[in-house]
């Protein structure tokens, strides 16, 4: 019998995605079907994208609008909810799914943390999660019931970054 695997990675520091992703090869390595949810992103163009969907047995999709206005109140933050909402209901039908082995939920946290979707429906989901099927989830500020339905956390702290050195972002180490 093949355990429901429930992971976290979060935390500030860099690597979360990068774990998650490392987690993904493996699966595939061993045949597994995998679900790629991105959360917030909209660049198709990242260097893990470009890489995994075009696999067989990847399915890749991203709910979002890129970068967050500054001010939560702000018109044009009903895209980017409607744009999660998308996405966790596309999570939920994932998680459920006899299709996929493994499904990633990259940058759920920080979905959950400006408050662009709701907590108890993914929670509710993960609950019921059936046999052998792994979830794996990224992003900062994991709020705690996440922690606790999760087998796994992982939080990644920064010790130092390049950004505080003036080092921009780097195709193969950032996007």
């Amino acid at each position: 019998m093949k355990q429901q695997r429930v992971l976290l990675f979060t935390g500030n520091g860099k690597g979360k995605s990068t774990a998650a992703f490392g987690m993904l090869a493996r699966a595939l390595g061993h045949g597994m079907r995998a679900r790629v949810i991105q959360f917030v992103k909209s660049d198709n163009s990242v260097g893990e994208q470009k890489f995994f969907s075009q696999l067989d047995g990847v399915e890749w999709e991203q709910f979002g609008e890129g970068f967050l206005p500054r001010d939560p109140a702000s018109p044009g933050m009903e895209l980017h909810r409607i744009a999660a909402g998308k996405g966790l209901k596309a999570a939920i039908s994932a998680i459920h799914s006899p299709d996929y082995d493994f499904v990633l939920l990259d940058e759920l946290c920080f979905a959950l943390g400006q408050e662009l979707i709701p907590l108890d429906p993914l929670l509710e989901a993960l609950r019921s999660t059936g046999e052998g099927k792994i979830v794996v989830m990224t992003g900062r500020n994991a709020p705690e019931a996440l922690v606790a339905v999760a087998d796994t956390v992982t939080e990644m702290k920064m010790v130092k970054h390049g950004y505080e050195q003036g080092i921009a972002a780097q195709k193969g180490v950032e996007n």
